[in-house]
């Protein structure tokens, strides 16, 4: 009989309209907001293989320290928001190049304590083994089925929440001569968080125009955790000094929704 191991990886997609294991996912991330009560996301097949894929939930822990995130096995507040959304369907088979909505419904309960509520979508390939396998020759195998989540999060009250950008630190990587900024930002107030995106802005010693010189489509902060420092890769050398300015920007698909959270500038010594 052959020995068969299927490993499902899954991954943290937070990068609009990002493909991967063949699979297209856009939105990258769900706020329900107000008075919203429904929601859609949009699954496009770009491999050249019929692929099936079951919906569901995972949970994750935002960390100050270490990796971004830390897998849970139940929600990480006591106000579980995967057990009041309806998903419509919750298995999909997409042939090559097809496309399939998925359909989001809220239902909210009449009191829900203020704050930032999450829960991870989670799109998982279903694999079935032929049957031929079981008649070939013994021998060992490995398939690797990469699957993704995407966060979904329920906003109730009034938002009441701050954020800093503390400071920003500039490393370069001598064998490559790639730079990276490192930018800590704060979070102060009420439990809520921001979907954002952060942008990194250059201008040099002599004036002129800036140039956006790095961006991080990801930057989002939790309400569990107060502060996070985040890796943003530059696409400039910037030795020759000048300044930085950072903007976290709230992220949403409606431009007339789009905020600043907080901006700094920072001169390069």
């Amino acid at each position: 009989m052959k020995t068969f191991f299927r490993v499902l990886v899954f991954g943290l997609v937070f990068m609009p309209g990002l493909a991967k294991a063949d699979l297209t996912i856009t939105p990258t991330h769900i706020v329900f907001d107000g008075r919203e009560r429904f929601a859609a996301i949009t699954l496009i097949n770009t491999g050249d293989e019929q692929m099936t894929y079951q919906m569901g939930w995972r949970y994750f822990r935002m960390q100050e320290t270490g990796p971004a995130y830390k897998s849970s096995e139940t929600s990480v507040t006591e106000f579980d928001l995967s057990k009041h959304i309806v998903l419509t369907p919750r298995r999909v088979t997409l042939l090559p190049g097809a496309k399939q909505r998925i359909r989001l419904a809220l239902r909210r309960p009449e009191e829900v304590p203020d704050g930032d509520y999450h829960a991870h979508l989670a799109f998982s390939p279903v694999v079935e083994v032929p049957d031929s396998l079981e008649q070939e020759k013994p021998t060992a195998g490995i398939k690797i089925n990469v699957g993704y989540t995407i966060p979904v999060v329920l906003r109730a009250g009034d938002i009441d929440v701050n954020f800093d950008i503390a400071d920003v630190g500039v490393i370069v990587n001598e064998k490559t001569g790639k730079f990276k900024a490192l930018i800590n930002v704060n979070r102060s107030g009420g439990p809520y968080g921001a979907m954002a995106h952060l942008y990194v802005y250059h201008k040099g010693h002599s004036g002129g125009e800036e140039e956006l010189v790095g961006e991080l489509h990801n930057a989002h902060i939790f309400p569990e955790v107060n502060h996070r420092v985040f890796d943003v890769f530059l696409t400039k050398d910037i030795r020759a000094g000048g300044s930085l300015r950072v903007v976290l920007e709230h992220s949403d698909k409606d431009e007339d929704k789009k905020f600043v959270y907080a901006e700094k500038t920072f001169p390069l010594q």
